[in-house]
């Protein structure tokens, strides 16, 4: 069990289980990360120190009595190193799995995106596309535009930018 079970277990915040554990110098195991591991024993342990408390006994003057703390020798007989092989081997096993599930659920995420992002550049590409045929249609309604227009361009140039403009909008 971990601090924050043994806490919610006892009706108590984690802070209180951590303060105990440090005041009483209780031999408690830590994992990898230096959080505390709690066994049954422990468990017990610990309500013993809360009723003790409750009574009134203050806490410099409780006396846990705790196991002692399982060292690598004690805690697995040799029968049972074969099957913590086999449980590690399963476990990189389930790993594996994940993490290819993961990587195909990633895939799929990206593939979706890169399709919603086309649908969305086609439908700019639509609109542009009318835009441009409603620019078209007001250049014909305009009434210079039998006229001579004041700037002349060439009609290469303008074709040029035309082009230009679509290739800057358009895909």
């Amino acid at each position: 069990m971990n601090t924050a079970a043994v806490a919610k277990e006892l009706g108590v915040s984690t802070k209180t289980i951590q303060r105990w554990v440090k005041q009483l110098e209780l031999p408690m195991e830590r994992n990898e990360l230096g959080h505390y591991h709690f066994r049954e024993d422990d468990l017990d342990t610990l309500k013993s120190v809360k009723e003790q408390l409750h009574h009134g006994v203050l806490l410099q003057d409780i006396k846990a009595e705790t196991a002692p703390v399982p060292t690598m020798e004690t805690s697995e007989p040799p029968a049972l190193a074969s099957d913590a092989e086999g449980r590690v081997a399963e476990l990189e096993n389930r790993l594996n799995l994940m993490e290819q599930k993961m990587n195909l659920k990633a895939d799929a995420v990206v593939s979706y995106q890169l399709l919603q992002h086309r649908r969305e550049m086609e439908e700019l590409n639509r609109k542009i596309q009318k835009l441009e045929q409603t620019i078209d249609i007001l250049f014909a309604q305009l009434p210079d535009a039998q006229q001579e227009p004041v700037l002349v361009f060439d009609n290469q140039k303008l074709q040029k930018r035309r082009g230009l403009l679509r290739s800057i909008f358009s895909l």
